[in-house]
């Protein structure tokens, strides 16, 4: 039941139900908000790994089918909150790392993926242990908001790698795509801003599917679309257990992993707090968070299972639900339902996985920028012109921008494997450099809870936005 003056906007509480022809199409609101965000995970695994375009269908459709799991579970076992779970850009940076030095290491593309698995599958586990064992009400207590804004900020900055390869020599098709994600995100109300990125990159997909037709795209044109391998492909798969292989683990790639997903447990107990503002409820106790923080990790778990990637609760769906005034857990389940069918149909994972990466790349600029402004959000929380801070942000950022450039050129050797992976992994990773350094200076440096930005951390008002 609602309990403040913000239930007043909403047309669906929680608890209520609305008719199921329009919880489908509120359902769907909510996919193509997130949708992106499977669809950018498992390109960037698979182009980093090698895996065909055939095979990134295939995980599209994994994650899918995982994420629509994890939204179930979440909303009626976890947190019991209207989220829904996607997949999301904090695990990014570690699939880069993991999956090229995977690359180095193994000639099989799918000995990388299982090894990817098993980190997966450890490091879920571990958020499901932070979240029943109740350890990120401890943890929060080191971890300032200047220091995860600083991780979020180079999540952004650090992936500008994959823009430009991804971009090419097609900066001209890129800023037509940039300038229609900006367009709808302020020329038709506040929904379409919402899908903005997903609108803007089914037009650009469906000139490049129209213009490889006419054949104005040839082959090799980064507009063009191999409309064969889509025809080709399967109506339906079927989900399997561990479909890219047994799971493979190295102690390096599981201490590697884990560092992302204790980063998005911290992220999703503010995305609670800020959905119970938005729903206009009581924040939710500890006992709730540290529930939906378990959900989380068992969502993953499943997903690692069905060979997908880490899920966590996705904010941008909480700015759907303070848009439409939809609150509703029907509506959720209902979205995660529809997930899970998109998940088994392969044409459509097919259809995906041969969007243009020049569309993509376009897209990234825009999401990773946003993102990297986002954690700027939590680091102003921090009293920024005292020197102290000034050092710490500034050592931070520089430090991760610079060092994993040159690591990646000069990876450290050593004869036991796996204290070698984690190393170079760490040092490689800019959102892993800069996040440790700062969680060091912050602890180390002496300031007060106001000048760290801790007034009012993780109590309520600290909802940010994670992509």
């Amino acid at each position: 039941m609602a309990k403040n003056t913000e239930s007043k906007s909403l047309v669906y509480e929680m608890d209520e139900k609305p008719p199921i022809g329009a919880s489908v199409v509120y359902g769907f609101q909510h996919i193509f908000a997130m949708i992106l965000g499977s669809i950018t995970t498992a390109v960037i695994i698979g182009t980093t790994v090698g895996l065909n375009t055939s095979q990134i269908g295939l995980l599209i459709g994994y994650i899918n089918v995982a994420v629509g799991i994890a939204t179930i579970i979440q909303v009626m076992l976890g947190v019991r909150l209207p989220v829904i779970q996607g997949s999301t850009s904090g695990h990014i940076p570690a699939y880069l790392a993991l999956g090229s030095l995977g690359v180095s290491l193994y000639s099989d593309p799918l000995i990388t993926m299982q090894y990817l698995g098993g980190a997966l599958l450890v490091g879920a586990v571990f958020q499901s242990a932070l979240g029943f064992l109740n350890v990120l009400k401890w943890v929060s207590r080191l971890i300032s908001p200047m220091t995860v804004g600083i991780i979020i900020m180079m999540i952004g900055l650090g992936l500008w790698p994959v823009i430009t390869e991804f971009i090419g020599d097609a900066w001209h098709y890129a800023m037509i795509v940039i300038i229609m994600v900006i367009f709808f995100s302020f020329a038709f109300g506040v929904m379409t801003k919402t899908m903005s990125l997903f609108l803007a990159v089914i037009i650009a997909y469906a000139v490049a599917m129209v213009g490889t037709w006419l054949e104005w795209f040839p082959e090799k044109h980064l507009m063009y679309v191999n409309l064969q391998t889509i025809a080709e492909s399967k109506w339906f798969t079927v989900p399997e257990f561990f479909p890219w292989g047994a799971p493979k683990f190295n102690m390096g790639f599981i201490f590697a992993m884990s560092i992302p997903y204790l980063t998005a447990s911290l992220e999703s107990f503010g995305d609670y707090m800020a959905l119970s503002k938005v729903t206009g409820t009581d924040p939710p106790k500890i006992k709730q968070i540290s529930r939906g923080i378990a959900a989380e990790g068992v969502g993953s778990i499943i997903s690692s299972v069905l060979g997908g990637s880490a899920t966590s609760t996705f904010s941008q769906n909480i700015g759907v639900i303070r848009l439409s005034g939809i609150a509703s857990r029907f509506v959720c389940i209902v979205a995660g339902v529809i997930l899970l069918f998109i998940g088994i149909i392969g044409k459509f994972g097919a259809f995906m996985a041969e969007i243009p990466e020049v569309i993509l790349g376009a897209v990234y600029l825009v999401a990773f920028g946003v993102l990297a402004m986002t954690g700027l959000e939590l680091i102003l929380r921090a009293k920024i012109n005292i020197s102290r801070n000034q050092v710490l942000i500034g050592t931070s950022l520089m430090l991760g921008l610079s060092l994993p450039s040159y690591m990646k050129e000069n990876p450290i050797q050593l004869e036991n494997t796996s204290l070698m992976v984690f190393i170079n992994v760490v040092l490689a990773t800019p959102m892993m450099v800069s996040g440790l350094w700062a969680f060091l200076l912050d602890n180390i440096l002496p300031g007060t809870p106001e000048e760290r930005g801790m007034s009012g951390w993780l109590t309520g008002t600290s909802g940010k936005r994670k992509s």
